[in-house]
């Protein structure tokens, strides 16, 4: 069971809504739709934060002041080691926009962290949902190490693979997390399933009325990851619940 006095926070790395709705129209055309859409989601991933017993932390609560003209890594280095900068032993970092994370995934994930490993989560397209950093990441400092994680290939499907490799070479003790969660980047990746059920049902359908008009229906080829060159060891997660 973790607390408010765990050793690990979860950074919730996002966009503000407004900001989301206008760059990520998942919901459709519609301004108000998209604000309530990411307004729900956001949500939804806090409330599975909590359940997991572990303290949350929006990136725009630690960067009161982000510069959204910066890269991606940039935004996400200053928000880790802002994070980190309260005093955290670990910071555990996702997203909003994967309502396929459950609470059992971040648990695992947090009990590795008390186990010396870097967890790292993979999604359906080669990127991750999660990963973690330690403090040894405020070490780094402005070192060519910093330069790297700030220009990895985020937000792409190549992110998964080369993220792994810099945490095993730059900190060691990698270990992936058992499931592969979906991403909802784009509008063909939105689908239904099992995470409509369980105790986040209600915010879970809400989410899933928001954009289930908005769009024909998708169908994605399943992807495999191939991650072979990577020496990584499963973590075998608790049974999926909720």
């Amino acid at each position: 069971m973790f607390d408010q006095r765990s050793p690990t926070a979860v950074l919730l790395f996002s966009l503000p809504t407004t900001l989301a709705a206008a760059r990520k129209g998942l919901a459709g055309p519609q301004a108000d739709r998209n604000r309530a859409f990411w307004g729900t989601l956001h949500q939804l991933t806090t409330a599975k934060v909590n359940a997991a017993g572990l303290p949350c932390i929006r990136s725009g609560s630690v960067v009161p002041a982000p510069d959204y003209s910066a890269s991606f890594g940039e935004q996400l280095q200053t928000a880790v080691s802002a994070t980190l900068a309260l005093g955290y032993e670990h910071v555990l970092v996702i997203g909003n926009d994967c309502p396929d994370l459950r609470v059992n995934d971040l648990r695992a994930a947090a009990n590795a962290l008390l186990q010396g490993q870097l967890p790292v989560g993979y999604d359906q397209r080669g990127g991750v949902f999660l990963f973690a950093l330690d403090r040894r990441f405020l070490s780094v400092g402005s070192t060519p190490e910093t330069a790297l994680f700030q220009t990895l290939p985020w937000q792409t499907s190549q992110l998964g693979l080369a993220l792994t490799q810099y945490l095993d070479l730059t900190f060691g003790q990698v270990v992936s997390l058992s499931a592969v969660r979906a991403d909802w980047n784009e509008q063909v990746d939105i689908r239904s399933g099992n995470w409509l059920l369980g105790a986040f049902a209600g915010l879970a359908h809400r989410v899933w009325s928001l954009v289930s008009r908005s769009f024909r229906r998708f169908t994605t080829p399943e992807f495999q990851l191939n991650l072979a060159p990577v020496r990584t060891v499963c973590l075998r997660a608790p049974p999926v619940a909720g």
